[in-house]
């Protein structure tokens, strides 16, 4: 399964949800997790296109 993370730090209880997609990440398994950085002001066009592919891509999309 292909997991998107969106990095957003809009949710106070980020912690636990990093916590276990980390193990997810650890485990061996059929999961894959790509992850998007958007805390950053000004991403740029290419940034936020590679963005909507691992969207578009994915099977799952977590905001974190």
């Amino acid at each position: 399964m292909r997991i998107v993370v969106l990095e957003t730090d809009l949710f106070p209880d980020r912690h636990t949800l990093n916590e276990a997609l980390v193990s997810l990440e650890r485990a061996p398994s059929a999961h894959q997790l790509s992850r998007q950085d958007l805390r950053h002001p000004g991403l740029s066009e290419g940034a936020w296109d590679a963005v909507l592919d691992a969207i578009l891509t994915g099977d799952v999309v977590v905001t974190v």
